[in-house]
C-alpha cells in the first residue's frame, strides 16, 4: 500500500491554493471541477496548469516548473 501523503508533501502553489480563503473555489470554478477535488491535489495536475496560472496571475512555469521552462530572454 502506498504511503499517504501529508501536508509537507504538498507543493507551494497547492499550499497557497489550499491556504488562501476562497482561492480553491476560484480554481475549481476555472477548472470546471468540484472544490473537493482541488483539496486532493498535492501538485497541480498538468491538464489544469494553464487554468491555475490564469487564476493566480502567474506564468505556467511557476505553477509546474518541473514541466514548463521559463521563456528565454533574447
Amino acid at each position: 500500500m502506498p504511503a499517504k501523503k501529508g501536508p509537507k508533501d504538498v507543493d507551494k502553489i497547492v499550499a497557497k491554493i489550499h491556504g488562501t480563503r476562497g482561492l480553491s473555489v476560484k480554481v475549481a470554478d476555472a477548472c470546471g471541477i468540484a472544490r473537493t477535488a482541488v483539496y486532493q491535489w498535492t501538485q497541480v495536475p498538468l491538464e489544469r496548469v494553464h487554468d491555475v496560472a490564469e487564476v493566480l496571475g502567474i506564468p505556467p512555469e511557476q505553477v509546474r516548473p518541473d514541466f514548463f521552462r521559463p521563456k528565454r530572454r533574447r
